[in-house]
């Protein structure tokens, strides 16, 4: 399984589709985000499916109360992707109405709960009164991905924990990769490719990483390091 998922999060969609078309043969899952989809929505997408590509993830993150966000998750009906985030502090009741829409659609996507964002820390949280360490809180998290039957979004550090909770059989998709010596940006957790996926990701999310410079080298720069 390849194990790379490339972030196309830009406003910029003819770019975004020179690249999708330059690194298809190499990359099977596409990761779109909330800045591309608030520029384009579901035609946008639409563009990527006409051109072969369908293993998408629409990395929304979406909370919302429950019947909110099962009725946005079923106006996705008419495009083709493979994924759909949403977030696990809206609560079981949200997460089973967010996995009863994904049913109902035409892709029947799986649904990925994002635990906690990988640009907060510690001292994020308890400035938002949460008093649980990242770690605890992901913990906890964890524990309700693995009731719900629903994969999960968290940073490289926290994939091996998640692992022993969830099990074997439900994802684990990594963002925060950086290569050693890239910038952090506006991440806090990072993780290297390699260490995410010994960890126990089964997929990693990379963007500036892959596109800065020549990105087929950059990929393949990548997959070497997952296989050492």
């Amino acid at each position: 399984m390849n194990k790379i998922i490339l972030a196309l999060d830009t406003t910029d969609l003819e770019k975004a589709l020179t690249i999708a078309n330059t690194i298809k043969d190499k990359i099977f899952t596409i990761k779109l985000g909330l800045e591309f989809f608030n520029a384009h929505g579901k035609k946008g997408v639409k563009q990527f499916n006409e051109i072969g590509i369908t293993n998408l993830v629409l990395d929304l993150k979406l909370k919302d109360i429950p019947e909110t966000v099962y009725k946005a998750i079923k106006v996705l009906n008419d495009i083709k992707f493979g994924f759909l985030t949403i977030h696990g502090q809206g609560g079981k009741t949200m997460i089973d109405r967010a996995k009863k829409a994904a049913s109902e659609i035409n892709s029947q996507p799986k649904i990925l709960m994002v635990t906690i964002l990988t640009a907060l820390n510690d001292e994020d949280l308890k400035a938002i009164g949460n008093n649980s360490t990242v770690n605890e809180q992901v913990e906890k998290l964890a524990k309700v991905a693995k009731e719900m039957d629903v994969g999960i979004v968290c940073s490289g550090h926290e994939a091996k924990t998640v692992r022993k909770i969830i099990g074997p059989n439900l994802l684990i998709f990594t963002p925060g990769i950086r290569m050693p010596g890239d910038t952090k940006n506006d991440q806090q957790r990072v993780c290297t490719p390699a260490e995410s996926i010994k960890n126990g990701s089964d997929k990693i999310i990379m963007g500036r990483s892959l596109i800065n410079g020549n990105i087929e080298e950059n990929i393949d720069k990548v997959s070497n390091s997952i296989k050492e």
